[in-house]
């Protein structure tokens, strides 16, 4: 590739570029290969490009494979999210009951005395010290939306600590006067205690800009005892949103996050994750992207009235048969029929929705009543749409424990729709699709299980074979999934559990077979 830029070796005029990455330049063939051992760390596949219409985003400088790593990166900062139980500032061990010990010099709660001398802990701890009064420490234990204040003190540090991070934290959106001018509550109390309560020496617009840099860009992790994370990636915020993502995300303990491509992705094309769940429904993701994010997204999603064919927002049409009631386009109009052109209000739309989940949390109190909720759902919504979703996974937890022959049917028939639902909604090699393929291969092997317990005489039964055979192919697909978490991953823990399901399918399958050697 040509370009024109600094050669990465020398720093001579160079007029050659990185094939891999096309960010670093250089002169000659001989230089690039000289350079390669520092180099191959960053030579990530993707590039840094610019658009009217969605601003400085990534694409993919060649062509990548389904699964294929896109970059590995360490957060410039991690902390508590905004509205979190007490958690240690010193390891960030989540403290799971009141009594505990507290930093002797800012008294903010800490899982032990050791951990007031954390280096995590050591500069912010000077700095909220000058809270005298303890305005913002947790009184107790209480989920306290007091722990926003973390994660914006250890940006402003990176002042001292970090400065080329801050350099690239200030480059951040955080759309500021947009906050400002709406007066966002959470901002204005973080002004307020920093420029009013904290003595820091920090103005008003460097704090604003922090706030909102944190709540455009910030991505949420889990720690090494699932306590929830949040941090800043100065590479990972170049990547733009779409509710059908290409890229998937997933961490490490420590906040390291690996994106990898979720299906093949050409080169040329953007790379994309998902800033909010891929299933939540229509007003809840284009609220929640105007609300914190100011656009409105026009992914392929978005723009389909039937949301790529599943109606994941769509109830049934009251007035024709089999209809179905669709957005319109831009939202906060009603919603209508294209076969009849019934109409509704879209805030009705919504509330029937929100309601009947409110209804289904509440009144699935057994198995029995959550499979009539299941039922109503599919009567009044389409049977991909998110109530019925929600009602299906209720039905699930009610069911996971139990193996007879019509609870193995519907819990088989719910994860079939779902692992299909999910692969519209979410293509490609997400840690969803794994997981739910090693529930669906559970099913299976239960099932197998149940039957040879129940056959009056040791013969190969050909439906058991084929339901195991189903449980090996799914369980294949889970596990080339699964692989790919980070070395690190609490979630490895499926990985495992997978692995071992497998050698047991295959003792079962071979305990059918030898039975037919037997006779």
């Amino acid at each position: 590739m040509e370009g024109k830029g600094r050669c990465g070796q020398c720093g001579g005029e160079a007029s050659l570029r990185c094939g891999g990455c096309s960010a670093v330049h250089y002169c000659s063939k001989d230089h690039q290969r000289q350079h390669w051992s520092a180099h191959k760390a960053q030579c990530w596949p993707f590039t840094l490009t610019t658009d009217p219409g969605t601003g400085r985003h990534l694409v993919a400088s060649r062509s990548l494979q389904e699964g294929q790593l896109v970059v590995r990166e360490a957060p410039v900062v991690l902390g508590p999210t905004a509205d979190s139980f007490p958690i240690c500032l010193g390891c960030h061990c989540p403290i799971m009951e009141d009594g505990f010990p507290r930093c002797p010099r800012c008294s903010w709660p800490l899982c032990s005395l050791e951990c007031a001398a954390a280096p995590l802990h050591q500069a912010e701890c000077a700095v909220l010290a000058t809270d005298t009064k303890g305005v913002a420490v947790p009184p107790g234990y209480i989920k306290t939306p007091r722990y926003d204040v973390i994660l914006v003190l250890r940006c402003l540090l990176l002042q001292e600590t970090n400065p080329e991070a801050w350099k690239k934290v200030r480059a951040m959106e955080s759309h500021a006067e947009k906050r400002r001018q709406e007066n966002e509550p959470h901002t204005e109390i973080a002004v307020t205690y920093f420029t009013k309560v904290l003595d820091g020496g920090w103005d008003e617009e460097t704090v604003r800009h922090v706030h909102g840099a944190i709540i455009t860009n910030a991505i949420n992790t889990y720690g090494a005892r699932r306590e929830a994370l949040r941090g800043l990636y100065t590479t990972l915020y170049l990547m733009n949103h779409s509710c059908c993502p290409n890229v998937t995300i997933r961490s490490d303990p420590d906040g390291t996050v690996y994106a990898r491509a979720a299906v093949s992705i050409k080169k040329g094309e953007p790379l994309l994750f998902s800033y909010l769940p891929p299933s939540d429904p229509l007003w809840r993701r284009q609220g929640d992207l105007t609300s914190l994010y100011y656009f409105r997204c026009s992914c392929e999603r978005c723009t389909d009235h039937t949301e790529l064919g599943t109606y994941f927002s769509s109830p049934l049409c009251p007035q024709c048969s089999g209809g179905f009631l669709e957005p319109y386009e831009g939202g906060g109009r009603p919603w209508s029929c294209p076969e009849c052109g019934e109409e509704k209000p879209e805030e009705e739309v919504v509330r029937q929705a929100e309601e009947y989940v409110q209804r289904i949390q509440k009144d699935s109190t057994n198995m029995e009543a959550a499979l009539q909720m299941l039922t109503d759902a599919a009567n009044t919504f389409h049977t991909n749409h998110f109530v019925w979703l929600t009602a299906a996974q209720m039905v699930l937890h009610h069911l996971q424990d139990t193996t007879t022959p019509r609870t193995l049917s519907v819990r088989r028939d719910l994860w079939q729709r779902i692992i299909g639902l999910y692969q519209r909604l979410e293509p490609g090699a997400t840690r969803r699709k794994g997981v739910s393929l090693f529930n669906a291969a559970m099913v299976e092997k239960e099932a197998a299980e149940l039957q040879m317990a129940t056959l009056e005489e040791k013969v190969p039964s050909k439906a058991l074979e084929q339901g195991l055979n189903r449980a090996v192919t799914m369980l294949d697909a889970s596990i080339k999934i699964l692989e790919l978490e980070p070395p690190a991953s609490t979630e490895l823990r499926w990985l495992e559990a997978a692995r071992k399901m497998r050698e047991h399918v295959f003792d079962l399958i071979a305990t059918n077979s030898g039975d037919a050697v037997s006779q």
